[in-house]
């Protein structure tokens, strides 16, 4: 491979919206099209304008507006808002039914410090993250994590000592922490009566057959509410495919694409389904796309089939 010096000059957003009409972009109003691009960065914009571009990729498609693709910003800026809210409200539900869970079956609040309860393979991932929790702990000013340290230790691991029950420490945990808790936990330990896993039992609270399947779910969860919180593109980016949705769906309402959003729109309708939350995925996203008819114009690129409001798995 043969590399050269980058020698793009910088652009104003004047000269950044000359530089699209130049290539066939019509632009209804030059001030506010200036004053998007001084506000939203046109690096960031053009991905939204690249459905509008001619087959070569050298100019935009006739008839084609720059106010086309902020109306796709704006929809995809709304569908990132929508999204991130209902992720934070699983997030919550993860940690504490986990705690629920393994706390109530071991008798023990600081279960997540008893290596003996985590494959042996994952105890250095596990350890990464005690780790990572106690210099946060030690560093919180939260009134829960002074009266813990002013009060109390705790005799599960002789590594951290200083760390408090896992009710209180995952309220300083990242999303990216608890999947290595779910994911790491040996199964073997939480074998219950007529052969039924606890963690298993604990998935299909989420709408999930196995802890496996749940694991794959919560990691396609973290990547979008990753994307979400770092105001990523999400409406046509390309997603994990969580495993055990695409075979839920009538065959005759498979998406256009299986690694685009609209699949994960369906695995957080599942989710809604079991836990009784009240999401409204379906309303909310066919208000989006009535909001923003250019959306609605290319959900197909979201990996929306035809009429996906019909399938019976949105009833």
């Amino acid at each position: 491979m043969s590399y050269r010096c980058y020698d793009k000059e910088y652009r104003s957003p004047e000269a950044l919206v000359l530089y699209m009409q130049s290539k066939g972009l019509s632009v209804v109003n030059k001030h506010d099209a200036k004053r998007f691009i001084e506000n939203v960065n046109f690096y960031r914009f053009k991905a939204y304008l690249w459905p509008f571009l001619d087959a070569n990729l050298s100019s935009y498609l006739p008839q084609t507006t720059f106010e086309q693709g902020v109306e796709l910003y704006r929809f995809d800026e709304a569908l990132r808002n929508y999204l991130f809210s209902i992720i934070c409200r699983i997030e919550i539900k993860l940690r504490s039914k986990l705690d629920q869970v393994v706390a109530s079956h071991t008798n023990n609040p600081f279960w997540y410090l008893d290596d003996r309860l985590f494959l042996h393979n994952s105890l250095r991932s596990v350890d990464g993250v005690r780790s990572s929790l106690a210099t946060s702990f030690l560093r919180s000013k939260d009134d829960f994590s002074n009266h813990f340290k002013k009060h109390y230790y705790n005799e599960t691991n002789e590594n951290f000592k200083q760390l408090p029950p896992f009710w209180v420490i995952s309220e300083l945990a990242t999303f990216g922490q608890i999947p290595i808790f779910y994911n790491a936990l040996d199964k073997a330990h939480f074998q219950g009566a007529l052969n039924l896993n606890k963690l298993d039992i604990l998935s299909h609270d989420f709408g999930a057959r196995s802890l496996k399947e749940l694991n794959n779910w919560i990691i396609a969860i973290r990547d979008v509410r990753n994307r979400c919180a770092h105001h990523s593109r999400v409406w046509n980016a390309n997603h994990r495919q969580a495993s055990g949705i695409l075979n839920r769906l009538d065959a005759n309402y498979y998406p256009t694409k299986p690694n685009k959003i609209y699949l994960f729109c369906v695995l957080l309708k599942k989710i809604d389904e079991t836990l009784l939350t009240e999401f409204n995925v379906k309303e909310h996203l066919l208000t989006l796309f009535e909001e923003h008819p250019e959306s609605q114009a290319r959900s197909h690129s979201a990996g929306f089939p035809v009429n996906w409001y019909d399938d019976p798995i949105w009833s």
